[in-house]
């Protein structure tokens, strides 16, 4: 009977932290099915939070995924940048300028914008990411097993392109269900209209303002932005060498100095950020300038309420149906306090069983909805902590709330 597992020989243990714990999960397990089922609404309210941090995480880890693969420790940019794929443009004189400061390796011009693929055979027109690179040295770098740095020597003329492999399939026809493999090596398609030829391949990424990216060499970018101008840079990619390298931002501003630049006083007309500070200003636009941050960051809200209001339900409903035994066991002397703490122990292993389980899941979706909509959405540290956080205190307020109904559990109402 239910009412065995709140008095009885538990209660003669003499331990009053056993007592707790013991008639806690003694009055989840009398539960039975309604106990699984409420883990259940818990572990959904759990994955959603899972899940709307995991997207939030992969749009921001998207929105620096080709800073995190370019190699740089300074990158000057135009003051008007508004975001990785519509940088603006800066004069390439100042690259030069640059070079010739101590402690600079090499500056690297790189450039960016959003061009027209055209596939003629199967009548495709697509926006794609172009990058134009100087082919000379490095451009890209990378430590992640899960990147395929591009081959820039297959660059070999203004009309051979690097394509990525992580690229839509509708890129090669409305009814394709492949992506770019070494098959597609060799074909010709266009982008704004002028011919080029797949060389090769490299697997990276295509951010969030396109669905496929292309790398083409300095002249080929000329060759299809016809007005872009030879003496503009979309970035400028600073690399340092020496004790330099260990102090990006003493040697920023070195060079600020250098082109006689004081930020202080006025806008320079080009600005040079470290790594840290180019990648924290991308994150923080796409977080507050558009609505992505907005919509996951809500969704994250409403799964929060939706938890705490599932967790109330469960436990006001075992209350009201134990609130005979509640009344006894205030007539045997057990104060408020102590069956306070009875319900707040149910919540927080409720919480611990549907966080454990939720994990578990969460983890699988991970893997199927990343491969699925590829994006990198990976299982942090910080996440999890966040979610264990957020668990634990959606249970524990859910508990407070529903303790109201402990006071009606009065020993007169026995007789």
């Amino acid at each position: 009977m239910p009412g065995e597992t709140l008095h009885g020989p538990v209660w003669e243990a003499g331990d009053t932290k056993f007592m707790y714990t013991t008639v806690s999960i003694s009055s989840l397990l009398s539960g039975g099915r309604q106990t699984v089922l409420s883990i259940a609404g818990i572990c959904f309210a759990i994955i959603l939070i899972f899940m709307q941090l995991g997207f939030l995480g992969a749009v921001l880890d998207t929105a620096v995924l080709f800073y995190d693969n370019l190699k740089f420790d300074l990158v000057v940019r135009s003051p008007d940048y508004y975001h990785f794929c519509d940088p603006k443009e800066v004069s390439r004189t100042y690259l030069s300028r640059i070079e010739n400061v101590i402690g600079v390796e090499a500056v690297k011009p790189f450039h960016i914008s959003l061009g027209r693929w055209s596939y003629a055979e199967h009548s495709v027109q697509r926006g794609m990411i172009i990058m134009g690179v100087d082919t000379n040295g490095l451009t890209f770098s990378s430590i992640s097993s899960k990147v395929a740095l591009p081959d820039l020597r297959l660059l070999t003329d203004d009309r051979s392109i690097l394509v990525d492999e992580k690229s839509r399939p509708d890129f090669l026809g409305f009814d394709n269900s492949r992506r770019f493999s070494q098959r597609d090596i060799g074909l010709r398609i266009e982008l704004n209209q002028a011919e080029c030829e797949i060389a090769g391949l490299f697997k990276m990424g295509t951010g969030l303002a396109a669905n496929g990216a292309a790398i083409i060499n300095e002249a080929g970018y000329e060759r299809i932005f016809p007005n872009y101008g030879t003496g503009r840079v979309a970035l400028g990619l600073i690399q340092l060498r020496g004790e330099s390298a260990l102090d990006p931002t003493q040697a920023r501003d070195a060079i600020n100095r250098s082109l006689g630049f004081d930020p202080g006083i006025s806008a320079p007309p080009v600005e040079i950020l470290t790594r840290a500070e180019a990648i924290g200003r991308e994150r923080i636009h796409w977080l507050s300038n558009t609505p992505v941050g907005f919509i996951f960051l809500a969704g994250v809200l409403m799964s929060f309420i939706v938890g705490a209001i599932i967790v109330y339900i469960i436990l006001s409903t075992d209350i009201s149906r134990q609130i005979g035994e509640y009344a006894t066991l205030k007539a045997m002397g057990y104060t408020n306090g102590f069956l306070n703490r009875v319900v707040l122990e149910q919540a927080f292993i409720l919480g611990m069983v549907s966080y454990l389980v939720s994990f578990v899941v969460s983890l699988f979706l991970y893997r199927i909805v990343g491969e699925a909509a590829n994006l990198p959405i990976t299982m942090t540290a910080g996440r999890q902590l966040v979610v264990f956080i957020s668990s634990m205190l959606m249970c524990c307020l859910s508990a407070v709330i529903a303790m109201q109904k402990l006071r009606r559990a009065d020993p007169a109402d026995l007789f």
